[in-house]
């Protein structure tokens, strides 16, 4: 567990986005994920995916956030795999 990062567990599907939604706390900075859903996914299956792959997924976002890939308005985007 990163403690620099504080993983809200608040996965939900954004249909706007057509990707999975969560929050992440990082020095008192909420920053939105969005996890991109793949071609041929359903939105109940691939919210369970991403659900069921949470630990690969916080390495991920973790991996975002040192890379510095995080936008002006604080939504890190990240490409679903299937």
């Amino acid at each position: 567990m990163n403690q620099q990062l504080i993983f809200n567990d608040d996965y939900h599907f954004d249909a706007m986005h057509q990707a999975v939604s969560c929050t992440v706390l990082q020095g008192g900075l909420r920053l939105q994920v969005l996890i991109l859903m793949p071609d041929g996914w359903q939105q109940d299956a691939w919210l369970l995916q991403v659900k069921e792959d949470c630990f690969f997924w916080e390495e991920q976002i973790e991996d975002a956030v040192k890379a510095g890939a995080i936008s002006d308005d604080s939504i890190i985007r990240l490409q679903g795999d299937a």
